[in-house]
């Protein structure tokens, strides 16, 4: 790829910010990987080996980076910090976890145990006619979850698919979008479902998952998420402010 298209296909996934980071007094260090498209034909051995079909939007950005990881320092004191990181996980590191079937064979608790005894009321999206439940994701072997950040090992930003019983359209009134999603319509930035006879495969949203194996509702789609850490800047443990524990103190003051 020739360089100045490089620069500007960069610049503009980026919206800017790494224009703005290197402007930014005390802000040094900015480094972004640049990598190669994904191959179609990896992308297409992905669906067929999970079963999955990704959305548009994820399509779109692995054709065009195949992944991304953005990294910047700030000078404070004398003191070099290591402060913002942001990463979206290569096709190939997009692995599924879970996945478990329940087994009676063993008196040790696992996490199908541990999730029953977690969560209680799931958050929906929307509103209106268009206000629709969201299921807490779970280790089972009917959702299906792909890291796409492991958030410097305090947590995982996961994508996640839901399988739902064709007739359930149930709504709970509450609605736990997050506010910082600068777009209500869902666009793509970047510009399926799979059936079986009894479940349909959602359109997959993204979800936090802390270390304690809680969930947190992140974001609708993929688009929306990747605008969120841009807004964010990669700073650290970001995407804890849409967790009822929230930033740790260190976090606050950075």
């Amino acid at each position: 790829m020739d360089a100045g298209i490089e620069s500007s296909f960069y610049e503009n996934l980026t919206l800017g910010l790494v224009k703005l980071l290197e402007e930014t007094p005390g802000v040094q260090g900015v480094e972004l990987e640049k990598r190669s498209p994904c191959d179609r034909l990896l992308m297409t051995s992905w669906e067929q080996r999970y079963s999955c079909t990704l959305p548009d939007d994820i399509k779109q950005f692995y054709l065009s980076t195949d992944g991304l990881r953005l990294i910047w320092n700030y000078e404070y004191a004398g003191e070099v910090l290591a402060i913002g990181n942001m990463k979206i996980n290569s096709l190939s590191e997009l692995r599924r976890i879970g996945g478990l079937k329940p087994s009676a064979e063993t008196d040790s608790p696992t996490l199908l145990d541990i999730e029953m005894c977690s969560q209680e009321h799931p958050p929906s999206i929307g509103g209106g006619e268009n206000c629709r439940p969201l299921q807490y994701p779970n280790f089972g072997v009917k959702c299906k979850i792909f890291e796409l950040d492991p958030c410097q090992g305090l947590g995982k930003v996961c994508l996640v698919y839901h399988e739902r019983l064709s007739g359930d359209l149930g709504c709970q009134s509450n609605s736990l979008l997050p506010s910082d999603q600068l777009s209500s319509d869902g666009g793509n930035l970047f510009g399926s479902v799979m059936s079986s006879s009894n479940f349909h495969r959602e359109e997959p949203n993204i979800w936090l998952l802390d270390r304690c194996f809680e969930w947190h509702f992140l974001a609708s789609d993929f688009s929306h998420y990747f605008r969120m850490m841009l807004v964010h800047q990669g700073l650290p443990q970001w995407q804890f402010r849409f967790t009822p524990m929230g930033l740790t103190p260190w976090a606050e003051v950075n």
